[in-house]
């Protein structure tokens, strides 16, 4: 699934971040019309940073 063609998200979902943040989705979304993608905005769910929200691209994250 391409996700940055997705113009919304469940709430929920965890994926793991390029970096190796674990991540849950909060369920909004923004389009980036430079771009034309949707980004989702995502909280850290684990470590440092927990609750730290933020938009990320989820085509590069690995669901949980």
């Amino acid at each position: 699934m391409k996700y940055s063609e997705s113009d919304s998200i469940e709430a929920g979902l965890r994926f793991k971040t390029y970096g190796g943040a674990i991540v849950e989705t909060t369920g909004v979304t923004q389009k980036i019309e430079s771009n034309d993608i949707y980004v989702h905005e995502v909280a850290i769910a684990e470590g440092t940073g927990q609750g730290y929200k933020y938009l990320y691209n989820l085509d590069n994250a690995e669901k949980l």
